[in-house]
């Protein structure tokens, strides 16, 4: 009896679970076909529109080989005078991208026409490039080596990923019906121009690391942009211009793949090489604040060398009390605890003779003299101002107080002459409460003959009078 009474109820919770399974199915089915409308990039694809917007763009002739030029000189400025506005305003103008994603469209749609003549009209262009930025850094007055031309010279596996993902926004923005302004942000972010000036730079200099190092951050935008730019029209199943055997399709696949790899492993040792000099740097800096620290004793500058075939150095320049040969030996050995084992550590102090320690030391003090004097001055000259406002102000204080005295008393005789005296006077007065308040008062003495009627009206007609020739509503008369 009680087997048959669970019976029921076994079959109830069996019926619930696979109720809570279906919906849990469901629910997943319905999350997938969510995802898969959002992320859907073959709606909307002008594919005809798109094939011919990009070869439009391919050639450098008539008008858009002037606005080549004009990015080039642009970009060349702004790197040469350290102006981001300028570089920024360099890419946006450029149509370098033209041709590129001219190549990626090629190389997918097996059009070799296309291909032949992007690769020329890309040659031309980093030709042209080249060329003037390198006349410009020859011509320029200005030749420091500025941060935004460094910045081009040490191309990472970051560059890689940002130029993969400028290449996929700008092909897939281009591929729509409805065009979009996403193009200049690409051209932005992989920043084509910058590299090729500085390439020009380096020319101009023989800085051949400059050189390099530019040209193949110019090579790694270039191929991955293109790379990106061939897989989404492959996705995106662009018609062919030629058919090739499954056999030729595959080796060119994996010639693409090959050269690409090529190009990509540089980058990976630049990059874990940028990894490692950050943290050598970081520990280099954590070792310096927690252990310099003396009585007396002060670190004038610091200069961190990274060098990857365990040549780092760390030097330190100190000015004060001297420190002893048994703490430098100490603070050698706690450099281990900072992961900076084989880093050589190099202290000068102000005892040290050589040219080096004297210039860094005395460079420095003389820069903190004279920003000490200039604080100074400046506390100095902030003071003085505090000052002359407020007698400025006092000054406007005592002439808006001071009366025309001698003028009102010459107008009120001839207008009253029964007016025997006048003093004048401010006056304070309160309700000895929360009110108070200070009156420009004038007492009048009259002649004894005007009865008590004519006092209070000749009182009231010159109060009147007096308000409105100070302009002050508060005057008050006071006869005596």
């Amino acid at each position: 009896m009680i087997e048959e009474a669970k019976e029921p109820e076994n079959q109830e919770k069996d019926g619930i679970k696979e109720d809570l399974k279906f919906s849990f199915r469901q629910l997943l089915v319905n999350l997938l076909d969510y995802f898969k409308n959002i992320l859907n990039i073959r709606n909307d694809v002008d594919v005809e529109g798109s094939i011919e917007g990009i070869k439009k763009e391919i050639d450098f002739k008539g008008a858009s080989l002037w606005v080549l030029v004009a990015s080039i000189v642009i970009a060349s400025i702004g790197l040469n005078v350290n102006s981001a506005a300028l570089i920024i305003g360099a890419m946006l103008i450029s149509p370098l991208m033209g041709p590129i994603v001219g190549i990626g469209l090629a190389i997918g749609t097996n059009d070799w026409e296309t291909l032949v003549r992007s690769l020329k009209s890309l040659a031309s262009a980093v030709l042209i490039s080249v060329i003037a930025s390198t006349i410009y850094f020859m011509l320029t007055p200005f030749g420091e080596v500025q941060s935004e031309l460094i910045a081009r010279t040490r191309p990472t596996l970051l560059d890689v990923v940002v130029a993969i993902l400028g290449g996929v926004a700008g092909i897939v923005a281009v591929s729509r019906k409805e065009k979009t302004n996403v193009i200049p942000g690409v051209a932005i972010a992989t920043a084509l121009m910058p590299p090729l000036c500085t390439a020009g730079y380096g020319l101009a200099n023989a800085n051949w690391s400059f050189f390099f190092g530019a040209f193949y951050l110019f090579l790694i935008n270039s191929v991955f942009i293109t790379l990106s730019t061939w897989l989404i029209v492959k996705y995106l199943r662009f018609p062919l211009a030629k058919y090739l055997t499954i056999a030729k399709q595959k080796r060119m696949q994996r010639y693409i793949l090959l050269f690409s790899l090529i190009i990509i492993l540089p980058s990976g040792f630049t990059f874990w090489d940028a990894i490692q000099e950050s943290i050598f740097e970081k520990n280099a800096n954590s070792f310096l604040v927690e252990n310099f620290v003396f009585e007396g004793t002060e670190i004038v500058e610091k200069n961190l060398t990274y060098d990857s075939d365990t040549n780092s150095i760390i030097q330190v320049y100190l000015i004060g009390s001297i420190i002893s040969e048994r703490a430098e030996r100490e603070l050698a050995k706690k450099m281990d605890n900072y992961n900076l084992k084989g880093v050589h550590l190099k202290i000068h102090q102000s005892n040290d003779n050589s040219d080096a320690i004297a210039s860094k030391i005395g460079d420095k003090v003389k820069s903190g003299i004279l920003e000490e004097i200039y604080i100074k001055n400046e506390v100095l000259l902030k003071d003085k101002n505090a000052k002359i406002e407020f007698l400025e102000e006092e000054l406007y204080s005592l002439r808006s107080d001071t009366i025309p005295f001698t003028a009102l008393k010459n107008e009120i005789k001839v207008q009253y002459p029964a007016a025997l005296a006048m003093t004048y006077g401010k006056t304070v007065s309160t309700n000895f409460g929360n009110k108070q308040d200070t009156i420009s008062t004038f007492f009048l003495s009259w002649d004894e003959e005007l009865t008590e009627e004519e006092l209070m009206t000749n009182k009231t007609n010159v109060q009147r009078w007096l308000r409105v020739r100070l302009n002050d509503k508060k005057v008050r008369v006071i006869n005596y």
